[in-house]
């Protein structure tokens, strides 16, 4: 989940625009943890970013060792997000080339942060180098296809809506070039006009600020957890659900909600007047259509839109922590016939080869335990290494699928195989829906 804000900077960027004068093109993307990852070339370098409503600026913040990006004419910023951290030091660097699928834009300013807590890679399980949003987001007509991963990025001046009996098209309010919504909301059996922050970035369903004044209250049934990590740090809170949103025709019930500790969100009440923010969990069951210039969204059901809201059921969070050297054994096997005698006498030669070979695979962690969770209740702790799920060696998983088994069915058995220190032991569990 990521939260962020810019302080005592200065806009000036140049515009994206569609090589050859094309009026659309499409740009597949990779759906992690429900979120949408896009390849893109900075400087001429090759480098994978989260796509993310929830931004208004262009923010590199994690290179592997051997990338190497020249930027242009930096200088000392500080970028200020949700968190219990200070302002984090960083640079603004101006006139920079990038070029996403078949766009391009030769003067872009970019925040590079150096400081920056959140290791999205680690997160999501593959390389994420940094974020872009508004500044790609308001030159273009963007759609998201979800079950297909593509991307359709349309010439705004040459887009005409489609006629769509089932989409819903909404009204977007923009704010420090950060698009909202307005959407009824049932918490506690009081139904609220709130307004949300539409958050492509955040992987949750909704992030709901509490204000006793407005009657947006913690619901009584709710437990305490880490609701993740924002540019200022680790945010913790409450995990519970609401009764229902409405997004115009569209109702959705009994859905998931984190309501983060007042502490964290402290610092955006001067500029912020949101009452929470709209994430990938709802956005995934539709094909979402963003005009930034028409401040349209449209919203068409998928496959995805009958899926129920669940939560971890398990009580562990699992990260990439690097990688681990696996011995490849492959066998080859050949078969020769010496000669018509050797047929004859049943003769046949075998010569086989063994070929021994080292690769790297990724390793997983666990970074937070949840109390009283099934998972600590077993005896698992922070910093316990997954060797394997449900027997079958962890590396074979992609940490996105480690989340859907760890979040799919009630009762489900878990047994994991894990490695603290220099011990090995299996330990079992059975998922268990919290809420």
């Amino acid at each position: 989940m990521i939260f962020l804000t810019l302080s005592g900077v200065a806009r000036s960027q140049g515009n994206f625009k569609i090589e050859g004068d094309k009026s659309k093109f499409d740009l597949p993307f990779q759906l992690v943890s429900d979120l949408v990852i896009i390849p893109l070339e900075l400087n001429g370098v090759e480098l994978n970013f989260l796509l993310d409503t929830g931004v208004d600026s262009t923010i590199l913040f994690s290179l592997d060792k051997e990338d190497s990006v020249e930027v242009q004419n930096a200088t000392v910023i500080y970028l200020r997000g949700m968190g219990d951290e200070e302002p984090i030091r960083a640079l603004k660097s101006t006139g920079n080339s990038i070029k996403v699928g078949e766009a391009y834009s030769k003067d872009l300013s970019i925040y590079i942060s150096f400081d920056y807590t959140m290791n999205l890679s680690n997160r999501l399980g593959i390389v994420v180098n940094g974020i872009i949003g508004y500044d790609f987001f308001k030159d273009f007509v963007l759609e998201f296809n979800y079950p297909r991963k593509r991307l359709t990025v349309y010439n705004k001046d040459r887009y005409s809506p489609k006629r769509c009996r089932r989409c819903e098209e909404m009204p977007l309010i923009f704010s420090k070039n950060k698009p909202y919504v307005n959407a009824l909301t049932t918490i506690n059996g009081n139904t609220l006009p709130l307004n949300f922050l539409i958050d492509s970035g955040s992987g949750d369903a909704l992030w709901i600020f509490r204000d006793e004044k407005a009657s947006i209250t913690l619901p009584e049934k709710h437990f305490d957890d880490f609701l993740g990590f924002g540019m200022g740090g680790s945010v913790y809170g409450a995990r519970s659900r609401v009764d229902k949103i409405e997004l115009g025709k569209f109702k959705f019930e009994n859905v998931t909600a984190s309501f983060p500790d007042t502490t964290y969100i402290s610092g955006l009440k001067s500029y912020d007047k949101r009452n929470g923010s709209i994430g990938a969990k709802i956005l995934k069951r539709f094909n979402v259509v963003f005009d930034y210039s028409r401040k349209t969204v449209s919203l068409k059901p998928n496959k995805n839109y009958g899926d129920s809201f669940e939560y971890d059921m398990s009580g562990i969070i699992v990260a990439h922590d690097g990688y681990t050297i696996i011995k490849d054994i492959a066998s080859h096997y050949g078969t020769g016939l010496r000669s018509k005698e050797d047929l004859k006498q049943g003769n046949v030669i075998y010569n086989s080869t063994v070929e021994v070979k080292f690769k790297l695979e990724p390793q997983y962690k666990i970074v937070e335990v949840r109390p009283n969770s099934p998972a600590e209740l077993a005896g698992l702790r922070k910093g316990d290494v997954l060797l394997e799920i449900n027997k079958r060696p962890s590396y074979n998983y992609k940490l996105s699928e480690i989340h859907q088994i760890l979040s799919s069915k009630e009762g489900k058995k878990i047994r994991l195989k894990i490695q603290r220190g220099l011990l090995e032991t299996t330990i079992s569990f059975r998922l268990k829906r919290r809420l």
